[in-house]
């Protein structure tokens, strides 16, 4: 097997994160592909010669490889997932962010987790995304937010749900999130904490103007129709931090459940609870500030 590095190149630490992984994975004959700039920052650094640079440089890894470790955050994830789209080519994610709710591998356990994965001792997690149709179109993996812009002004967005008018949300903005989302910028405004492998797709105001507004669940299968009122603020809309401006109101975005998957690598001695009291310091106890 093949493993391609990717990565945030900003973390602190990084940098001898992945020279220290070069030098043991040549230890233990295992083949790593590197991203292209990563390569070539290593080069830069003097902390690997031009000449193997050039060996194990690739500009598509998820054309070249069977899997990618993407090293950084959450966010270094989705950027990597986008990057992989539709190619099915599984990632695990290696955290030397702050949370770390995708990327849930720390960086001092990565040899332990490179030993599972020679051994086949982990499972692959399919996880759903979103696709946008309209004016953009795109897809995402944790959700598709519009907000308003910060000239002034509340944003003004019709729902309709299968050709069924929901509501006209009236506030700050509108966040459509996966499973995997519900952990991301949902559960910032109040929405619930869902499964992944749920059949759900959330809807979750962000600061609505009216207090009887509140996040709902709907199935999967659901085809969302979004467009700005004519009274609206201008708004952009975003796909995992992708943020495009909406040029024009009453233009309908469609929103549903995407065709393909992301594939994410999982240990089978761990658990999806597990993450969360332990990324949430659930069972803690009170916490006392002096």
């Amino acid at each position: 097997m093949t493993y391609g590095i990717t990565g945030n190149t900003q973390k602190d630490g990084f940098w001898p994160l992945v020279q220290q992984l070069m030098e043991w994975t040549d230890t233990q004959g295992i083949h790593l592909r590197l991203h292209a700039p990563i390569a070539s920052g290593l080069v830069k650094r003097s902390m690997i010669s031009p000449e193997h640079a050039e060996k194990i440089s690739t500009d598509a890894p998820a054309q070249t490889c069977s899997m990618i470790l993407s090293i950084g955050g959450d966010g270094t994830l989705l950027h990597t997932a986008y990057d992989v789209g539709t190619s099915g080519v599984p990632i695990l994610g290696v955290n030397i962010g702050y949370l770390g709710f995708l990327a849930d591998v720390e960086a001092m356990h990565l040899q332990q987790a490179f030993q599972l994965l020679q051994a086949g001792r982990y499972e692959i997690e399919k996880r759903s995304a979103l696709s946008l149709s309209g004016p953009c179109q795109s897809w995402a993996l944790n959700d598709i937010v519009i907000t308003r812009q910060p000239s002034g002004g509340l944003a003004a967005i019709d729902v309709d749900v299968d050709g069924t008018r929901l509501n006209r949300y009236w506030g700050d903005g509108l966040i459509i999130a996966t499973p995997t989302g519900s952990t991301a910028y949902s559960l910032a405004v109040g929405g619930p904490i869902v499964m992944p492998g749920s059949n759900v797709i959330l809807v979750s105001p962000v600061a609505p103007h009216s207090l009887t507004v509140r996040p709902i669940v709907l199935p999967a299968c659901s085809t969302l129709t979004l467009q700005l009122a004519h009274s609206s603020a201008q708004c952009t809309i975003a796909l995992d931090g992708r943020s495009h401006p909406i040029l024009k109101k009453k233009e309908p975005y469609t929103i549903s459940r995407a065709d393909h998957t992301i594939q994410l690598v999982r240990f089978k001695d761990t658990d999806y609870f597990g993450t969360l009291r332990s990324k949430l310091s659930w069972g803690m106890g009170p916490q006392i500030i002096p």
